[in-house]
């Protein structure tokens, strides 16, 4: 039977060398360990409650690293290891000792965790690619006069946002956005102020949004998209190529973005702009009953 431990001083060591085993142990970003060092007492200790390891008998076989549910208990599994010999013995029962209503983990497409997924009844939501562009190698030129572009406020835009947002995303099957959403992503160490932008048609009419984070060590591109009236006249090109632009002037030096590998219509937007495969990836979806 496999039990579950919190990480404490005490077994530091134990999960150092089980997180050193694991080759896919969060491969998009800064390591757990370059994270955790850097932090204060404090900061540590609370990055700490985010790690359960897993233990057989008085051997550590193996650990989960995850985000602590959000208001509405959804959660993010950023890294998951059991040893090879060890996975057998867990199901998705052990999930139910976490304070989540679903996870979700993003993990490579060749990943060895994809039997740990399997045995713990994860569905495969959606595959996925993660392209990059040098923002050097996109020369932009927006003097156009029928679009312009309007800076995301905070205190004055969340309402424009989550109407947006809601409206390109109605038939994507997500929960709609609210106005304290946006308020609590502004507090979040991926937002960046000024990096959300509205693209605007002649008439000043708002027909889509995107926006920069700084999320796993990527500055990417996120909740991009064209009201579907607007659709088809190029203004999802114009938006993109003006958030590179964007980056580009505060010297960001390469931008990535992520869309679905059956979205051919994006696929094919990206490569034209200038966008390249970097990763491949498969998210994984559990909700708990």
């Amino acid at each position: 039977m496999v039990f579950l431990e919190k990480l404490s001083l005490f077994n530091m060591n134990h999960f150092r060398r089980l997180y050193n085993r694991s080759e896919d142990a969060y491969s998009c970003d800064k390591s757990f360990f370059e994270i955790y060092n850097d932090e204060s007492f404090i900061v540590k200790y609370i990055i700490r409650k985010q790690i359960r390891l897993f233990r057989v008998n008085s051997e550590y076989v193996g650990y989960i690293w995850y985000e602590y549910p959000s208001y509405n208990g959804f959660s993010n599994i950023y890294s998951i290891y059991l040893k090879d010999e060890y996975i057998h013995l867990i199901n998705s029962k052990i999930l139910s000792f976490f304070n989540a209503s679903a996870f979700r983990f993003d993990m490579l497409a060749n990943s060895k965790a994809s039997f740990i997924m399997k045995k713990l009844n994860f569905d495969v939501n959606s595959n996925n690619i993660l392209m990059k562009i040098r923002t050097s190698n996109i020369k932009n030129n927006f003097c156009e006069n029928r679009i312009f572009f309007k800076h995301f406020k905070e205190g004055q835009d969340e309402e424009l946002r989550c109407r947006i947002q809601n409206s390109v995303f109605n038939e994507k099957n997500r929960v709609p956005l609210t106005i304290e959403d946006i308020y609590r992503e502004e507090e979040e160490d991926y937002y960046i102020k000024d990096f959300g932008v509205f693209i605007c048609n002649n008439n000043g009419q708002v027909v889509g949004y995107g926006q920069i984070i700084f999320n796993r060590g990527f500055y990417t591109i996120v909740n991009l998209g064209i009201l579907e009236e607007y659709r088809k006249h190029g203004y999802g090109e114009l938006l993109v190529r003006y958030l590179i632009d964007l980056c580009y002037r505060n010297s960001i030096k390469t931008v990535y973005i992520r869309v679905e590998k059956n979205n051919l219509k994006a696929l094919s937007l990206y490569t034209k702009i200038g966008f390249r495969e970097y990763q491949s990836f498969i998210s994984w979806y559990k909700k708990i009953n």
